[in-house]
């Protein structure tokens, strides 16, 4: 299979998943992984992966930083009586501390990530070896004072030792200085003893050892005799410390071999997890999922991609449909140069190698890839110097080894089947190598440019036609593929399209003959025709997308009217019920009035008054509140499509000119405010100078909106001595760092809702009328998210999936409301 993945370009594959490994063995797998043909072991290897991508998806981490290469050390304690060293112990403290970590996180995360607790459930706790290595061993690679009393013992008897060395030094220095004995008052360490700067013509004057001499030979490194003895003492000390420290490091190394089987298996565990988060770290990269794993050998990819070019620019990326398999195992496609054919070949045949190695791939659910044993692809010059081989020879020798080893279980793909040679010859050899393929059911893609072989595909039991699809009025390629279509390879149109002289075009056709122009024609004809119904279609559905959207705004609008109408109704019922209390307490007192004054003709007469003044104030109450019910109906986006019934329609002009009060106050500069479409609160921040409208600052959004619909929440307490206030003009600068779309990828449903709707009030304050948010594919519970509260937003006009070019499913454009 090298020779495939070499020239489906998967090195490049391995190279990005070994580089994202957190561990040299992980990386090693990685670098070299191969396609597996057990069905078994495929589909339990996508399952991990996909809920380790799921995971990721979610914000969560599997902390595998810091795995080291234990295989060295592990190999070296296996080996009796060894003694590890300081770094060795180290390094495999940190993997314990890793190991201790993801154990944590899986057992975690348990309900989450069944299929991978499974896979580590070999995964043992080896606590009291990490707790011993951590209270001997500290972060900078030494052994702690406190690792056994003896170490102690010794280490605080080599400082006592070297304080009593260097108090006596410090003593002998003045007088040797006096006497001009010392070139410098210091003393210094040679070979681990202690020593004097003494000049060369002074020796006599000091009894000792020499140790050492300066480059000129003008000053000697001196022991003195008296600190010999010292010095002896201390040598003795640190070599009993050394004796000490490596039977410590012997115990570790003892501690390790005796858990060396579990150490292992805990590496080969947590080396294979390092593979997975790699895996899964990639799919979360180009977007991808795990695909159904047929036993059938039918292919049937929807909106895939070539991984490469995702990982380059996934905008540009084209998505490819296609099925084999099932109609026919034999597919030929045919189409202009630069047109897509090869790198579709090899999209094709990556991601059957990515799913064959546990790989999910960029491709829509819905998507089925079988295992297949073998994939044979011969893409690319395969022309050899040193073995003496043309290209064509080169290609000849692939077609025969192909012909001779293909089986229903081979995936075959050769691109531009039958060239560099004779096209008539290379025809013919393509077709005859082809029926044999067919006839025994070996599933084949090929492209080519030969007509021959688009009359043989589309006249031949079991094979069809396949192109990709090119634009006739821009004369540039879409990178869409057509099934069931053969494709032209449009020469003489491009050629006359450069400049070429019609004269030189004519007769070019005149040598083809009249029955290849034909059939030339009659692609370029059925291409035109099919590229117009398509058009037709497109604009069918976005009519009826955007029809759908004005009915589910019109049946949402209809059901806040209800709504609305209910709460007023309940409100305007409450202070009705209110002034009827009212009504009766006041009756009721003027009853005690007149039964008090003995009904004499003034008590009956001011209980009259007072009366007839009750029911001027109830039906002077119950019109205002009637009004202002409608006036509140009437002022809301509801009524602008639909007014209809009873409702009294007051005009924009009336309702710009009706103050909007709260116990009596007008909105002004510094209050705080409800803004009557939504639950948002903000604070004016401006009144324009008409007075109709208000700015409110919402977070870090401005809006201009009527000021009556904006409800005071609280504000500034009016000063009934200030007269009128005036009104302060303010002009706010327009957002302009707003972009063209809102990448949401990877966030939680929580987050990204919130960027979205401050998205959507950022790009009304800038005046935008579209908008594009990119939510990816995945497990489609951010993108219904998103279009549900899209759906409910009343800035949002209609909104509309990606069409090609835009995104696709991945993305949803927002059109809002002028």
């Amino acid at each position: 299979m090298e020779s495939t993945i070499e020239a489906l370009e998967f090195n490049q594959i391995r190279e990005y998943l070994a580089n994202s490994a957190e561990s040299e063995a992980g990386r090693e797998i990685l670098s070299v992984i191969k396609p597996s043909s057990s069905i078994e072991w495929v589909r339990s290897e996508l399952k991990r992966v996909d809920e380790v991508r799921r995971f990721f998806d979610r914000g969560g981490s599997i902390a595998s930083g810091g795995l080291k290469d234990l295989r060295s050390i592990l190999k070296k304690s296996a080996v009796r009586s060894s003694v590890l060293s300081i770094d060795d112990l180290l390094s495999l403290l940190e993997h314990l501390r890793v190991h201790s970590r993801i154990r944590k996180t899986l057992n975690r995360e348990r309900e989450t990530l069944p299929a991978v607790y499974r896979l580590t459930s070999t995964l043992q706790p080896i606590s009291s070896l990490e707790d011993q290595l951590a209270r001997t061993i500290t972060p900078e690679a030494t052994i702690r004072d406190d690792a056994t009393p003896e170490l102690a013992r010794l280490r605080k008897a080599a400082v006592m030792q070297l304080n009593l060395m260097r108090s006596k030094l410090t003593a002998m220095l003045p007088r040797l200085i006096k006497q001009g004995v010392l070139r410098e008052q210091s003393f210094s360490v040679r070979d681990g003893r202690y020593v004097l700067p003494v000049r060369s013509d002074s020796l006599p004057k000091v009894k000792g050892i020499i140790h050492d001499r300066s480059a000129s030979g003008g000053t000697l490194f001196v022991e003195p005799a008296i600190m010999i003895t010292l010095g002896n003492e201390l040598r003795s000390i640190e070599l009993a410390e050394r004796d000490e420290v490596r039977r410590i490091l012997l115990q570790l190394s003892d501690k390790v071999r005796d858990n060396l089987d579990v150490i292992q298996e805990n590496l080969r565990v947590m080396t294979v997890l390092d593979c997975i988060c790699a895996k899964a770290g990639f799919a979360v990269k180009i977007d991808a999922y795990v695909p159904d794993i047929t036993e059938n050998g039918v292919i049937k990819i929807l909106g895939g991609c070539h991984p490469l070019l995702l990982l380059r620019d996934q905008r540009k990326v084209v998505p490819l449909t296609l099925e084999l398999g099932v109609d026919f195992t034999t597919l030929v496609i045919s189409g202009p140069n630069s047109g897509g054919k090869s790198v579709a070949l090899k999209c094709i045949g990556l991601l059957c190698l990515m799913t064959a190695c546990g790989i999910p791939i960029p491709a829509l659910p819905g998507t089925s890839i079988p295992l297949f044993k073998t994939i044979q692809a011969d893409i690319g010059d395969q022309q050899s110097i040193r073995d003496d081989l043309s290209t064509f020879t080169a290609h000849a020798a692939k077609l025969k080894e192909i012909v001779e080893t293909a089986n229903h279980n081979t995936l075959v793909l050769i691109d531009e089947i039958g060239a560099g040679t004779d096209p008539q010859e290379g025809s013919s050899l393509s077709i005859a190598a082809l029926e044999e393929l067919t006839s025994k059911g070996v599933p084949t893609i090929v492209t080519t440019h030969h007509g021959a072989l688009k009359a043989f595909a589309h006249s031949t039991e079991k094979c069809a036609n396949g192109s990709m699809e090119f634009n006739l009025k821009t004369f540039e390629p879409t990178f869409r593929f057509q099934p069931n279509m053969p494709g032209s390879s449009y020469a003489l149109a491009i050629a006359s399209r450069v400049g070429l002289s019609d004269k030189l075009i004519e007769r070019a056709k005149d040598v083809l003959g009249a029955d290849h122009t034909r059939v030339e024609d009659l692609i370029v004809s059925l291409t035109e025709k099919v590229q117009h119904y398509e058009s037709l279609l497109v604009d069918e559905d976005k009519q009826a997308r955007s029809t759908k959207a004005l009915e589910d705004a019109y049946r949402e609008k209809i059901e806040r009217l209800k709504t609305r109408e209910k709460e007023f109704k309940h409100k305007a019922r409450e202070e009705i019920e209110d002034l009827i209390k009212e009504a009766r307490r006041t009756v009721e007192a003027v009853v005690k009035e007149i039964r008090e004054n003995q009904a004499d003709k003034d008590s009956i007469l001011k209980a009259h008054e007072q009366v007839e003044k009750l029911k001027d104030i109830v039906k002077e109450k119950t019109k205002r509140r009637r009004k202002k019910n409608i006036d509140k109906i009437t002022s809301s986006d509801d009524l602008k499509t639909k007014s209809k019934g009873k409702k009294k329609k007051i005009s924009s002009s009336e309702r710009k000119n009706q103050p909007t009060e709260l116990y009596g106050k007008t909105p002004e500069i510094g209050d705080t405010v409800k803004l009557d479409e939504s639950a948002s609160t903000g604070e004016i921040t401006a009144i324009s100078s008409k007075g109709d409208k208000v700015c409110v600052a919402v977070g870090a959004v401005q809006l201009w909106v009527a000021k009556n619909r904006v409800t005071v929440m609280s504000g500034k307490v009016p000063d009934s001595n200030s007269g009128k206030s005036s009104v302060k003009m303010v002009t706010l600068p327009k957002k302009t760092d707003v972009p063209l779309e809102l990448d949401i990828r990877g966030y939680t449903v929580e987050e990204a809702l919130i960027e979205v709707d401050k998205y959507i009030y950022d790009g009304r304050a800038q005046g935008r009328t579209k908008l594009g948010i990119i939510h990816g594919k995945g497990t489609g519970a951010l993108t219904h998210a998103v279009r549900e509260a899209l759906g409910k937003h009343t800035l949002v006009e209609s909104f509309r999936f990606g069409e090609h070019g835009e995104g696709d499913f991945g993305v949803t454009v927002v059109s809002l409301k002028d």
